[in-house]
């Protein structure tokens, strides 16, 4: 092994134990599941007991749900009904979360070389990831998404390389699906980048189409099970309706933790308010949030200015949030690194646009088209936790450049001739490639 392989694979292997260390989970033998609050437990608690896709709601049991997405819940499950509900499962949730985390940061260097942005601008962002201080967590789908994202940008560069073969596509679709049935927002990311992917390098149709139909074709069996429960055709979860109307109203604040400490949340959610809950189940899931929308709607015609003063206040803590602390929203410990980092992609996306033109195409599809949606709804850190990996790693290439910039390049000691400028020039790129 080369002394270069052996710093990069020092650099991952620091990376691995860094966060092993940071977030060792500790084992509470009197721990048990709690379900309060928490909806993606409740429904695996459903599933678990009842077998059934139910009663996310902690005020009231409402029925058949498509309130959160499936992947997510179906894991729980399975784990809680091979580990039961104590200790024991708290301990095998926090591992898999700590090694998915893990994996993702590891993965950073991988993704960046694959992105012809260098190793190093992965080692850097996994270290300033590390440095904000943002945690693994299992009382949400985030952890899981962002290494699915992050395996999915990674499929994303590679077609834009060279075509699929058959076993590449099929792992394309499987991680494509998977993401989908965790993070249904990034089915935008998905259309768009096809799109993107098909312009750009001038390929044929059909192998465009198959890169969109083929995740949806494995997809498809859980709208078909939403069809035949709700008799309504919608893609993989419908909660829009109450989130917007949750969020878009007078006593309403952008920030979610705000909103449930002064009481507007519980006004009209049915996790906290029986008689909202009493309607889900009166009405069902569909209607009910129906008919939310219809109030969010009304709402923002008649309020327009607080609207959009909501929704560009939301729009800045996506991207520069504030101090985080709860585990359920999501935690940052310190958001001023997650903040420069933010600002830092900004001429990171530049150079990527000069020297790197695909991955600034797959970096770009993640900021543009995966957040347009919590722009919309109260803010939760978590909604940012599956694509920190698009701002940490333009961030990262941005001060590497720097740093290659202004380093001081050794003189000519040898005696020979001096380089043209012509041959320095390519000196220096193969020295940039090499990275």
């Amino acid at each position: 092994m080369t002394n270069a392989k052996r710093a990069k694979a020092s650099a991952v292997a620091g990376l691995v134990l860094l966060t092993l260390v940071l977030y060792w989970p500790g084992y509470n033998p009197s721990a048990k599941v709690s379900f309060l609050g928490y909806e993606v437990f409740a429904v695996a608690k459903s599933l678990v007991k009842y077998h059934s896709f139910s009663d996310p709601f902690l005020a009231l049991p409402t029925g058949p749900t498509a309130h959160v997405p499936p992947a997510y819940p179906a894991y729980l499950a399975a784990v809680l009904a091979i580990f039961g509900q104590g200790a024991v499962a708290i301990a095998v949730l926090k591992w898999a979360a700590l090694l998915m985390f893990a994996a993702q940061l590891a993965g950073l260097p991988f993704l960046t070389s694959r992105l012809h942005l260098g190793f190093w601008s992965g080692v850097l962002a996994g270290v300033a990831w590390l440095a904000a201080g943002i945690p693994p967590v299992i009382v949400s789908d985030a952890t899981l998404a962002g290494l699915l994202v992050m395996i999915a940008s990674y499929l994303m560069v590679m077609r834009f390389e060279s075509e699929f073969s058959r076993g590449q596509l099929f792992l394309w679709s499987v991680v494509w699906a998977a993401l989908l049935l965790t993070q249904p927002a990034a089915v935008l990311v998905l259309v768009a980048g096809v799109a993107v992917l098909h312009f750009a390098s001038i390929k044929s149709m059909r192998p465009s189409l198959a890169l969109v139909l083929l995740p949806m074709l494995l997809v498809a069996p859980w709208i078909a099970r939403n069809f035949l429960v709700f008799h309504k055709l919608f893609f993989v979860r419908d909660n829009l309706g109450l989130e917007m109307a949750v969020s878009n109203r007078s006593c309403a604040g952008p920030l979610f933790d705000e909103n449930e400490s002064d009481g507007c949340f519980a006004e009209a959610h049915p996790n906290e308010n029986l008689a909202a809950a009493a309607q889900v189940r009166e009405l069902g899931e569909i209607e009910f949030n129906h008919l939310r929308m219809e109030e969010a709607i009304t709402w923002i015609k008649t309020n327009p200015g607080p609207f959009v003063e909501l929704s560009a206040e939301r729009f800045a803590m996506f991207w520069f949030p504030p101090d985080g602390e709860r585990f359920n929203s999501g935690i940052v410990s310190r958001p001023w690194v997650l903040s420069c980092f933010t600002a830092l992609s900004i001429p990171g996306m530049v150079l990527m646009w000069r020297n790197a033109r695909a991955s600034s195409y797959v970096v770009g599809l993640w900021i543009l088209f995966f957040p347009p949606i919590y722009y919309l709804t109260q803010f939760m850190m978590r909604y940012r936790y599956p694509i920190l990996w698009a701002t940490f790693v333009p961030g990262s290439y941005s001060l590497i450049r720097l740093a290659w910039r202004i380093a001081p390049k050794p003189s000519d000691k040898s005696g020979g001739k001096k380089r043209t400028r012509r041959g320095a020039r390519k000196s220096r790129g193969a020295v940039v490639a090499s990275r």
